[in-house]
């Protein structure tokens, strides 16, 4: 499981190393949270390029070069060169002690995952799957866009087919941490809901925690914390001084910390996040909060990723683009058999909670997994088939 986490960017100066697609959407998450932003890159997407030629972005138009990742709070590296990714990664987390790095698509070099997100611009709502199916992930998102509605950070950017500028919405910017084996400290002096609730989320990510009281808190627990809990301001008072290393979270004063934990949905690997901007929306998000946990809490979305993330290492082997490997798993979760014919129409119980069709999300929640795995090895074998086909076409 990764740990939900909405860091606060407000003016932390945040760096995007590339400028393709994937580059241009962690720039906009990270102006629509006051982000700023620095992008290397020789080339940029022509919403990049706009953000630069006004001013609301710097882009240094070439390639990174050691020392570049210096001094920033939060790196994110997106080019299409392995090497270069793994070069930042390195120079960032363990030459410059940058705690926020994110290398896309390669989990062992990132401390946090981007989330899917969309929102109204007054709640805020983020989608993860733990890393084991992006695919409905972005199931999820796109039900969300159409029932609450909100829009997709992914949507926002242009208007017309043209760049428009990019506002600061005071939105948090939510993530999720890669909390395994990392250390993580949390100071209370005594366990309450909330301090009980941060240790059971942070054993459940795997992470190695400390808990201790203020006045026992020793130098050496806080040198090589990845994460640090405090339960007041106080604390952080008195010990956040020369140990800016950590990102901290602080419950009697959320803003004091870089981060917070906002209320969360969990079906195992599932984990869908509601915030509001303000407290003038507290009671929405709350109304939403409940109607979402009795969507999503134990109707078998978390067994269907589960499942989904096993298939994972099988389809990577099977297919060398990650664009064959989307399409299967979009075909895969879509197909619906109806009279022994197969249609796209799954619903995932999204719009249809009683839906009892034939496909592999009701198969997997109903506990037919000698049929799931069955059907997912006839159509791997099918697609593998074709795959194998074009390439032999190709050659």
């Amino acid at each position: 499981m990764f740990y939900p986490a909405y860091i606060n960017l407000q003016g932390r100066k945040c760096l995007v190393i590339g400028g393709g697609t994937v580059a241009e959407r962690k720039v906009v998450a990270m102006l629509i949270s006051g982000g700023d932003v620095t992008v290397i890159s020789p080339d940029a997407t022509e919403l990049v390029a706009f953000l630069a030629n006004i001013g609301t972005i710097r882009w240094h138009k070439r390639q990174v070069k050691a020392g570049d990742t210096t001094g920033y709070f939060l790196v994110c590296a997106a080019t299409d060169f392995t090497d270069i990714n793994t070069a930042v990664f390195t120079e960032a987390y363990e030459k410059n002690n940058i705690r926020l790095v994110n290398v896309v698509d390669v989990i062992p070099q990132c401390t946090f995952a981007a989330a899917s997100v969309v929102t109204d611009g007054e709640l805020m709502f983020s989608i993860s799957t733990s890393g084991k199916s992006p695919a409905m992930s972005r199931r999820i998102r796109e039900h969300f866009e159409k029932v609450l509605p909100a829009s997709s950070l992914y949507t926002l950017g242009y208007e017309n087919d043209d760049p428009v500028p990019i506002k600061n919405q005071g939105l948090p910017y939510p993530i999720y941490l890669l909390l395994e084996g990392r250390p993580c400290v949390v100071v209370c002096e005594k366990k309450t809901p909330e301090i009980e609730r941060r240790i059971s989320l942070l054993n459940r990510c795997n992470a190695t925690v400390v808990r201790t009281a203020p006045d026992k808190l020793s130098p050496h627990l806080l040198e090589g914390a990845f994460l640090v809990v405090f339960d007041n301001i106080s604390e952080i008072d008195a010990v956040y001084k020369g140990n800016s290393g950590f990102i901290s979270e602080c419950l009697e004063e959320p803003s004091a910390g870089t981060y917070f934990t906002p209320v969360l949905v969990v079906d195992d690997n599932l984990i869908i996040s509601v915030s509001s901007r303000d407290s003038i929306n507290t009671e929405k998000a709350k109304r939403l909060h409940k109607q979402l946990t009795n969507q999503f809490e134990n109707n078998g979305y978390g067994a269907f990723i589960e499942f989904l993330g096993t298939l994972r290492p099988q389809v990577l082997k099977a297919f060398r683009t990650s664009k064959k490997r989307a399409q299967f798993f979009d075909t895969l979760i879509d197909t619906v058999e109806t009279n022994g014919v197969h249609t796209q129409t799954c619903c995932f119980g999204l719009t249809n909670p009683e839906c009892s069709a034939e496909c592999l999300f009701n198969w997997i929640r109903q506990g037919h997994l000698e049929r799931a795995n069955t059907f997912t090895s006839d159509l791997l074998a099918v697609h593998t088939s074709k795959s194998f086909s074009s390439a032999m076409a190709d050659g």
